[in-house]
């Protein structure tokens, strides 16, 4: 018969007498801003294994952001020297400033998300969806980037005439051209050439990109005779032709921008339309209130700028939707420096205030601004101001009495 093995008791638990310090709130808070970044991560991780279209690259771009946005900045208003500063803009909701040597992107707490150095000589950008293009106007080189990085540069053979950053990731690219005036080249997200189209006769002055980067836009512009036209050509990218044409005689356009897919507007000189299925939906008459200004967002809401009767001091605005459906009109007194929408608002500033507007047209928030704003850029309930010394934040709702 087996021995009965006696049991050892078991010792005691001591228990730690040190009670350990509460943590903060704001480790709290960092805990939770990486508990959802993990979340989401994991949500684009299982789309992109199951519905494709999201890589691995797209999904470190998002990982690196919510960490470089974690923790907060030293708030607005931000410093700036204009006279070093070649644009400001948006990428989603984030600034996007263009230094002589480097571009930096803030968040909506003036925290640096990133900067990163650049050697154009003359840098311009165009943003859409989180991405940025910049190029080298006149020389041969252009990049894309996320807010975080580089993503690739690359070298055309001719000088660049202008570019757009399209909603998937494509980029088009106007250039000069051997055997044409000029050329554009649309290269997709893989930065591989998706399509090449050439110009025989005319200089390219605008271009852009549908959504689902299968439809381009181009306007070109010409001399005959002595008089100055432009022809706008919808192209797709199955197509080695244009699938329309549209002639403007004795006038220069200077935008062309798709709202939706099949979508595009048209702003000149003497001259605004909205086409649509390779037709014209919509003249808009500019006889007696001239064009001024156009805006696009990256959501395609659009807005038009109309000097009232030629006037410097008196403008019209005019806001439409994707489908080209004027949502409202309202006019402003005084010179409109600026304009910007997110599609939620409405931003319009001139030389003493800035106005936003909900989408209805309804006057939802003001402040008064110095004399050297530049610029407005609008996202959801932050509304920012360029001026020559500073960039301040605003809010887009009420009135910002107690602004600066």
């Amino acid at each position: 018969m087996a021995e009965n093995k006696k049991k050892k008791a078991k010792k005691p638990i001591k228990l730690n007498k040190k009670i350990p310090k509460s943590v903060s709130a704001k480790t709290v808070k960092t805990m939770k801003l990486l508990a959802i970044v993990f979340v989401v991560l994991l949500l684009i991780l299982i789309a992109a294994a199951q519905f494709g279209g999201v890589t691995f690259s797209t999904v470190g771009d998002y990982f690196a952001t919510a960490m470089a946005k974690l923790g907060n900045g030293d708030g607005y208003p931000y410093s700036v020297n204009s006279f070093d500063i070649d644009d400001v803009s948006l990428t989603n909701s984030d600034l996007v400033l263009v230094y002589d040597s480097n571009i930096k992107v803030l968040n909506s707490t003036a925290k640096e998300i990133s900067n990163i150095a650049h050697d154009y000589d003359y840098p311009v950008i165009s943003t859409n969806s989180g991405r940025i293009l910049l190029f080298d106007e006149g020389a041969k080189k252009f990049r894309v980037q996320s807010k975080t990085r580089v993503l690739y540069e690359k070298e055309t053979e001719h000088i660049i005439l202008t570019g757009e950053m399209g909603k998937d990731g494509s980029v088009a690219i106007a250039t000069r051209a051997d055997n044409a005036e000029s050329m554009l080249t649309v290269y997709d997200s893989n930065r591989e050439q998706r399509f090449i189209w050439k110009c025989a006769k005319e200089h390219i002055v605008s271009c852009d990109i549908s959504d689902n980067g299968k439809n381009y836009a181009v306007a070109v512009l010409g001399v005959d005779n002595g008089s100055v036209y432009t022809k706008v050509h919808i192209l797709n990218e199955k197509k080695t032709e244009p699938v329309a044409t549209f002639e403007y005689t004795d006038t220069a356009i200077a935008n062309v921008k798709f709202l939706s897919n099949e979508t595009v507007m048209v702003m000149g000189d003497n001259v605004c339309e909205i086409i649509k299925g390779g037709e014209v939906k919509e003249k808009i008459d500019v006889s007696v209130n001239t064009t001024y200004q156009l805006f696009i967002s990256d959501n395609n809401s659009a807005i038009l700028v109309l000097s009232k009767y030629s006037s410097t001091t008196q403008k019209i605005i005019k806001v439409y939707n994707k489908s080209g459906k004027e949502l409202f009109t309202t006019e402003i007194d005084g010179m409109v420096k600026s304009v910007s929408t997110d599609g939620k608002y409405v931003a319009v500033l001139t030389n003493s205030n800035m106005q936003t507007f909900n989408m209805k047209g309804k006057p939802c928030g003001s402040a008064e601004v110095n004399a050297d704003a530049k610029k407005v850029l609008v996202s959801s309930r932050n509304t920012y101001i360029y001026s020559s010394d500073a960039i301040n934040l605003y809010s887009s709702v009420g009135d910002n009495k107690d602004k600066d």
